[in-house]
């Protein structure tokens, strides 16, 4: 049993932070969390105009309405994907947002995320090229993270079939 994880965030650099996070489990079901970065006990101030109206399309305003305190998502993840052998992301980006986020929580995940071109080279032999091309079949990514983890979910079920803890 595996489960795919993605991240939006305030923008590409090492001063971004995580400003939503979605996961799609095996059933195929899913959720996100917007992310108040007001409730960080780091500084979260980096924000790329780019980003928000070019590609994620998430306001700073609504994340202070909407988002959840960065502890209640690290609660969160740890309570859903904690019972899980494989939890998948596809950038090393995912590693570092996660990281961030777990670091303003002053928590540790209870899971371990892998990306999926280094998990797929390694246990199968699939080339990274392969999985990018299976996840642009599926169409555009909407860069929301939950609908890009389901995407996640279906290239790599394409590439491998349903994954198994014992494979």
């Amino acid at each position: 049993m595996w489960a795919t994880l993605d991240f939006e965030a305030s923008g590409l650099s090492d001063q971004s932070y995580p400003i939503e996070v979605g996961y799609s489990l095996p059933d195929g079901s899913g959720n996100s969390l917007l992310i108040n970065p007001l409730t960080a006990s780091d500084v979260w101030q980096y924000w790329d105009d780019y980003a928000e109206h070019e590609i994620h399309q998430i306001s700073r305003q609504e994340l202070q309405l909407k988002g959840v305190q960065v502890v209640e998502v690290c609660h969160h993840l740890n309570a859903v994907l904690g019972r899980f052998e494989y939890v998948f992301c596809d950038s090393q980006w995912d590693l570092f947002w996660l990281g961030r986020l777990y670091h303003a929580a002053h928590m540790r995940p209870s899971f371990m995320l892998t990306e999926i071109g280094h998990w797929l080279m390694q246990e199968n032999g699939i080339e990274r090229a392969r999985f990018q091309l299976a996840l642009e079949e599926l169409g555009p990514v909407k860069h929301r993270a939950m609908h890009d983890a389901q995407q996640i979910r279906l290239a790599i079920t394409q590439l491998v079939g349903e994954i198994s803890p014992y494979t």
